[in-house]
C-alpha cells in the first residue's frame, strides 16, 4: 500500500501534470482522432466499431453534425436501421443543410414502403434537389419514391433524363432496368444494362447487373458469364463470385467451387470468411469444414458468427462436449457474451439441465430484457418444467419484443389451444403482422382454434376459400373434422379418402374415417374400413397399431392382439407394439407377462414415459407403493408436467409425507384444474394435514365433478371428521349402497 506520506505530493504532481499547457487534448482534436479511426475501422468493414469510434466523436463535440453523419453510416452498414435513423435525424438536427444526411435518411423512409413516411422522403429529397438538382443519388430516390407513390411513369422519364446526363451512373440503369422488368419488357431491361456495360466497359458492378438479369431470365449461360466478366474486372466482387460459385455448385462443378469459395474467404470480410468451411461441411467434406472452423475461431476468438458455427457443427458431429467448451470459454472471456449464453443454455435444456439453462437466459434477459430469442427459449424451459402460465407469459413478451416471431406466435397459440382458451388463441393468430397473415401455417393454427371454439360458419368460408386456392392435406382433413362436428359423416369420409389415395398411411385420415363411423354408431365399419388400410399396406407398422388400440376398445383381445403382433413384426423395435401388448396383458390379469415386457422398454428406453406409468400401476397393484413412487419420479424427471404422474405420486406420498405431496397435487390443479381426480387428491392432502376445511371443498368438487362411490366415501369422511355427522353418514350410506367394499379398500382416508 502507498505511504500515506507520499501519496498526496504524488496526487498533486498528476494534478498539475494533467493541467500543464500541450499535455491537454482538445475536444476537437479527440474528435478528429476518434473520427480518423472510425474511417480505418470502415474501411476494414468492422461497422460495429467504427460505429463506436464514431459515437467516441460526437461524446468529444456533441454539437458537430459530422460524427453522428458518420455513426448513421456505420449503422446502416451494420445493418442497424434504427440506430442509422437515429443518427441522421440528430445530424439534421444539429444542421438541417445536411443534404447527405437528408438523403440517406429519405432512402431509410423509403424503405419502409409505409405510404406517409415515403411522401414524407419525397418531400426532403425535393429540398435535397432544389439545393443539387444534379445530384443522381437523390434523383434515384424521388424515382423510387415516384414509384412507391403509384407514379411508375413518373420514375421511368426522371430515370432515363438521370441517364442522359450519367450514362455510366448504374444505379439508375438497374431502377429503369427493374421497371422495365415489372413491366414485362425483357428486351428493354436488357438494353438498358447493356448499354450500362458500355458506358462502363471496366465496371464490375455493371457486368454483375447485367448478370443478375440474366438470371431472372433463366439464360444461365449469359448470365455465368456476366459474372466471369464481373470477377475478371474487380476478383473482390463478393455478390459475383458467390453467384459463379452458385453456378459452378450446380453444374456439378465441385473443384471449381471449392476455389471460388476460397476467393471469397480470402476477401477479408468478417461475414465471408467462413463461407468455405460452410462449402466443405455440406458438399460432404465434414472433417476438412471442421477443421477450418477450428482454424476461424481459434484465430479470432471473438467472432461470433463462426463460433455458432463451429459450434452447430460440433453437436451435428455428436461432439457436444466440444461444443461446450468452446461457449464455456467465450463465457469466461466475457461473463456478458449473450450470443455464448443462449446457445450454451440450448444445449443444457436439450441435456436436461432445464434449470441451468433457465438461470443463463435470466442473465441474459437482465442484460438484454428485449431479446425475444432468449424469452421463447425461456419459454422452452418452463415448458419442459411444466409451468404452463409462465411458458405463455415467455411466448407473450417475445412477441412483444418481436411481433414477426412466427414461431413464437404459433406455439403461444396452440398452447392457448390446448388449455382450453380458444377465444385468446385466435385473437393470438389474428394479431399476426400483415404479411404474415396468410401463412399457410398460421392459417392452418388458426383454423384449429375456429374449430375448437364452434365458429363453424367462419371456419366453413375459411376452409372454402384455401381449397380453393390448394388443396393441402391438412385443410382438406380440417374441413373433415369441421364435416364430422356437423354430422356430414359422408362427407368427412370423403375428405379422409382423398388424403388417403396420395398418402395411404396418413393416420389423420384413417382416424377421421373410423370416428365418422363410431360417431354414425358403425364401430364395425370403421374398424373394417382400417383393416382394408393395414392390409393394402402390410408393412405400415403405425395403421397395425391403430387397428390395435380400436380393437383393445372393443374388448376383442385375440384380433387386438394380432394387429399388434403384426405392428412389431413390420418395425421390430415399435416400442407402441410392446406397450399395446402389455395393456392387453394386463386386460387379461397377465401381469408378469405385462411386467417383463414393459421392463424390456424401459432397459431399451429409461425415460420412456408410457412404459414407466404401466408400470407405476402395476406396482400399485402389488401394493409395492414405494416401487410405484419411484417410477412416478422418474416420469416426473422425464416430463416434469405429466399429469398422471404428478397426480398419482401426491397421492401415494400423502399418506406418509402430505408436506411433500401438496405442491405436487397444486401443481397438477395448475394444469388440469377441472380433472375430478385432482381435485380428489388436493383433498386427500389435506385430508392427511389435518385440515378438513379445505379437504371437505376440494373432494366435494371433485363428487361434484364425476359423482363415484369412491369420491362420495372420501366426502362423507370429510364431512366426519369437519363435524357434520348427519351428512357424513347419508353420504356414507349412498357410497356403500353402490360399493360395500369401500372401507377395505380406501387406505389412509
Amino acid at each position: 500500500m502507498l505511504d500515506p506520506k507520499i501519496a498526496w505530493p504524488l496526487a498533486a504532481l498528476a494534478l498539475f501534470l494533467s493541467a500543464a499547457p500541450g499535455c491537454r487534448t482538445s475536444p476537437q482534436a479527440k474528435e478528429q482522432r476518434f473520427l480518423r479511426r472510425g474511417q480505418a475501422q470502415m474501411a476494414k468493414k468492422d461497422y460495429a466499431r467504427a460505429a463506436l469510434e464514431f459515437r467516441s466523436a460526437a461524446q468529444a463535440m456533441p454539437n458537430d453534425a459530422e460524427p453522428y453523419y458518420q455513426w448513421g453510416l456505420a449503422a446502416l452498414a451494420s445493418g442497424d436501421g434504427n440506430s442509422a435513423v437515429q443518427a441522421f435525424r440528430k445530424t439534421l438536427q444539429l444542421n438541417p443543410k445536411h443534404n447527405a444526411a437528408q438523403l440517406k435518411l429519405a432512402e431509410l423512409m423509403l424503405a419502409s414502403r409505409r405510404k406517409e413516411l415515403v411522401e414524407e422522403a419525397a418531400g426532403n429529397l425535393r429540398g435535397v434537389l432544389a439545393a443539387s438538382p444534379d445530384n443522381p443519388e437523390a434523383l434515384d430516390a424521388m424515382a423510387l419514391a415516384e414509384i412507391e407513390l403509384g407514379k411508375p411513369e413518373d420514375a421511368a422519364k426522371r430515370l432515363e433524363a438521370t441517364l442522359e446526363k450519367f450514362p455510366s451512373h448504374l444505379t439508375s440503369s438497374v431502377a429503369l432496368a427493374r421497371l422495365k422488368l415489372r413491366d414485362k419488357n425483357f428486351t428493354e431491361a436488357e438494353a438498358v444494362l447493356k448499354n450500362a456495360v458500355a458506358s462502363a466497359p471496366q465496371s464490375s458492378p455493371a457486368a454483375l447487373a447485367l448478370g443478375q438479369l440474366y438470371v431472372l431470365l433463366g439464360q444461365n449461360d449469359k448470365a455465368e458469364a456476366g459474372f466471369r466478366k464481373a470477377v475478371a474486372l474487380d476478383p473482390t466482387n463478393a455478390t459475383a463470385l458467390l453467384g459463379l460459385a452458385g453456378f459452378q455448385m450446380a453444374g456439378k462443378r465441385v473443384d471449381e467451387a471449392d476455389r471460388t469459395y476460397q476467393q471469397v474467404a480470402a476477401l477479408g470480410n468478417k461475414q465471408l470468411r467462413p463461407l468455405h468451411a460452410i462449402f466443405l461441411y455440406r458438399s460432404g467434406k465434414k472433417d476438412a469444414g471442421l477443421a477450418e472452423l477450428e482454424k476461424l475461431a481459434k484465430s479470432d476468438p471473438d467472432d461470433r458468427n463462426v463460433r455458432t458455427l463451429l459450434v452447430g457443427a460440433y453437436v451435428d458431429r455428436k461432439r457436444t462436449d466440444s461444443a461446450l467448451a468452446v461457449l464455456n470459454a467465450a463465457i469466461k472471456r466475457n461473463a456478458k457474451d449473450t450470443n455464448a449464453l443462449l446457445q450454451k443454455s440450448e444445449l443444457d435444456l436439450q441435456a436436461g439441465r432445464a434449470s441451468q439453462a433457465g438461470q443463463q437466459l435470466k442473465q441474459v434477459l437482465h442484460l438484454e430484457p428485449n431479446s425475444a430469442a432468449a424469452h421463447y427459449a425461456l419459454a422452452a424451459v418452463y415448458r419442459v418444467q411444466g409451468s404452463h402460465l409462465s411458458e405463455n407469459q415467455e411466448l407473450n413478451s417475445a412477441l412483444k419484443a418481436d411481433p414477426g416471431m412466427l414461431q413464437a406466435r404459433l406455439q403461444l397459440a396452440g398452447n392457448l389451444r390446448a388449455q382450453g382458451q380458444y377465444k385468446s388463441a385466435l385473437q393470438t393468430c389474428d394479431e399476426a403482422p400483415a404479411p404474415q397473415k396468410s401463412n399457410l401455417t398460421l392459417l392452418i393454427e388458426r383454423n384449429w382454434s375456429l374449430l375448437a371454439d364452434g365458429s363453424s360458419a367462419e371456419l366453413r368460408a375459411t376452409l372454402d376459400r384455401m381449397l380453393r386456392a390448394q388443396r393441402v392435406p391438412v385443410v382438406i382433413l380440417q374441413d373433415g373434422a369441421l364435416r364430422l362436428l356437423q354430422k356430414d359423416y359422408a362427407g368427412a369420409r370423403a375428405d379422409a379418402e382423398e388424403v388417403l389415395k396420395t398418402s395411404p398411411e396418413d393416420l389423420r385420415a384413417a382416424l377421421l374415417i373410423t370416428n365418422s363411423y363410431a360417431a354414425e354408431g358403425h364401430r364395425d365399419k370403421g374398424i373394417a374400413r382400417l383393416r382394408q388400410l393395414t392390409e393394402s399396406r402390410p408393412q405400415s407398422a403405425p395403421l397395425h397399431l391403430l387397428l390395435g388400440e380400436w380393437l383393445s376398445r372393443e374388448k376383442q383381445i385375440p384380433e387386438a392382439r394380432k394387429a399388434f403382433e403384426a405392428a412389431k413384426n413390420a418395425a421390430p423395435a415399435s416400442v407402441g407394439a410392446d406397450l399395446g401388448l402389455a395393456q392387453l396383458d394386463l386386460q387379461e390379469s397377465k401381469t408378469d407377462a405385462a411386467r417383463q415386457r414393459l421392463e424390456t422398454v424401459v432397459q431399451v428406453d429409461p425415460k420412456n414415459v408410457p412404459a414407466l406409468l404401466l408400470l407405476a400401476h402395476l406396482d400399485e397393484l402389488a401394493a409395492n407403493r414405494a416401487g410405484a413412487v419411484t417410477r412416478y419420479r422418474a416420469v416426473l424427471a422425464v416430463d416434469s408436467a405429466n399429469l398422471e404422474a404428478l397426480n398419482d405420486l401426491a397421492y401415494n406420498l400423502a399418506q406418509q409425507n402430505p408436506d411433500e405431496a401438496l405442491p405436487l397435487a397444486q401443481h397438477a390443479a395448475e394444469i388440469a384444474p377441472d380433472n375430478a381426480a385432482v381435485q380428489d387428491t388436493l383433498g386427500f392432502v389435506f385430508y392427511r394435514k389435518g385440515d378438513y376445511r379445505n379437504a371437505t371443498n376440494y373432494v366435494k368438487t371433485a363428487v361434484s365433478k364425476e359423482p363415484t362411490p369412491r369420491r362420495q366415501f372420501h366426502l362423507a369422511m370429510c364431512y366426519s371428521k369437519s363435524g357434520d355427522r348427519n351428512l357424513a353418514a347419508k353420504t356414507m350410506a349412498a357410497a356403500l349402497e353402490k360399493d360395500p367394499n369401500l372401507p377395505k379398500t380406501e387406505h389412509g382416508w
